[in-house]
């Protein structure tokens, strides 16, 4: 029996295909969801790296500064991200003491080698950073180095 051509041939291929499509955008979630699981996990170790680096070297210049943690929201500038990403608040300008923290250089200076430090640290855990020159210096660790040679060649 042939059915090519005819009314019901037609249904049935058209249901085929709507089922078949289907599963194509069930598929196509399901990647998506397991994607997203996954940056968040790599989210929330990158900002861990970045909060252990920050508090360690803020908190050796002044005692007083709370370590607040690594906490997790949906944060819209954030939303979309196909890698890990997260979003640093550094210190709060409505307190008047942040605020004189954050005038004077020191302070902002230990804030961007807590950031770059933290962001190395990440790399190095990713065991994705190679070296192809020497280290600069002693003190300099191979994902630090590796992320200057990166910076340099912009």
């Amino acid at each position: 029996m042939n059915l090519k051509g005819s009314p019901d041939a037609m249904e049935v291929a058209a249901r085929e295909n709507a089922t078949a499509q289907e599963s194509v955008h069930d598929l196509e979630d399901m990647v998506k969801k397991i994607a997203r699981s996954e940056k968040i996990d790599e989210s929330r170790e990158f900002a861990a790296d970045i909060q252990e680096s920050l508090a360690k070297r803020i908190q050796k210049l002044n005692k007083t500064v709370k370590d607040r943690g690594v906490r997790k929201a949906p944060f819209v500038v954030l939303v979309g991200a196909d890698m890990p990403s997260i979003l640093t608040e550094i210190s709060f300008l409505s307190n008047p003491a942040d605020e004189q923290l954050l005038k004077k250089p020191e302070h902002r200076q230990r804030v961007a080698e807590g950031l770059y430090q933290g962001v190395a640290s990440y790399l190095q855990s990713l065991n994705s950073v190679t070296l192809n020159s020497p280290l600069k210096s002693p003190g300099t660790t191979r994902a630090s180095a590796s992320v200057e040679q990166s910076r340099n060649r912009r």
